[in-house]
């Protein structure tokens, strides 16, 4: 076949995928899971914690390299492949993982509709935007509630699932995920409790998860898949 029609066929798959991911069913909603009544709410504001709070954020950017900060802007991409690409190394790829991209595009559905309901109740800003004279936004910048960190719930929930299909790294992907979320923190997008409650609120989605069949059965088929896809043993 020749390289632009490899390159047209997958694009074509990406778009497919990248559609399938939109229109993708979470496992786990605002109303199944009030996120909200589960989290401790964040420091009052002008208190002792909320400042330690912005003074770790201010730190963490003031002590980040740049090379640092380059990672932290490509850690604004919250794809499974971005987060856990370099641990599973070049042939985990999209194109080549239809059930673990549909799999995958359901969870961060599911952490979309759960933290959406439940950031409001608490209204706190980013540190980039309620503190702009000491914070920079140096990640990609949003303007959602700050507390609990999506991405971090997210990230956590990810960590979970994939330490359950490939057990052999479980070290690395929880390496991986501290540094992925301290991304969030040097981006000037989270502070350290909001990480802290984002880890929580994972942790509880995906225990909800694990009890649905049909999570644990798409996780199965997910599982199959990546393994053989990376030429490790189906277990």
């Amino acid at each position: 076949m020749k390289p632009f029609r490899c390159l047209l066929l997958a694009g074509c798959l990406g778009l497919s995928i990248a559609t399938s991911a939109l229109a993708a069913a979470p496992y786990v909603t605002g109303k199944m899971m009030d996120i909200a009544a589960l989290m401790p709410p964040p420091p009052i504001q002008n208190s002792p914690e909320d400042k330690a709070d912005l003074q770790a954020v201010i730190d963490a950017q003031a002590q980040a390299s740049d090379a640092r900060k380059a990672q932290t802007v490509f850690d604004s991409d919250e794809s499974v492949y971005v987060v856990f690409g370099q641990q599973l190394g070049p042939k985990f790829q999209p194109a080549a993982l239809p059930l673990t991209s549909a799999f995958f595009a359901r969870i961060g559905a599911s952490e979309d509709d759960t933290l959406d309901a439940a950031k409001p109740a608490f209204a706190r800003l980013r540190p980039w935007l309620g503190h702009p004279e000491a914070v920079k936004a140096i990640a990609k910048p949003t303007k959602s509630g700050s507390y609990p960190s999506g991405h971090t719930t997210r990230v956590a929930i990810y960590a979970i699932v994939m330490s359950e299909m490939v057990p052999e790294k479980q070290r690395e992907f929880w390496l991986r995920a501290q540094d992925y979320v301290q991304s969030r923190v040097i981006g000037g997008m989270h502070y350290p409790t909001d990480i802290s409650s984002g880890w929580r609120a994972g942790t509880a989605m995906a225990a909800v998860m694990m009890t649905q069949p049909g999570f644990r059965a798409d996780m199965e088929a997910a599982r199959i898949e990546l393994r053989g896809v990376l030429g490790l043993p189906a277990k």
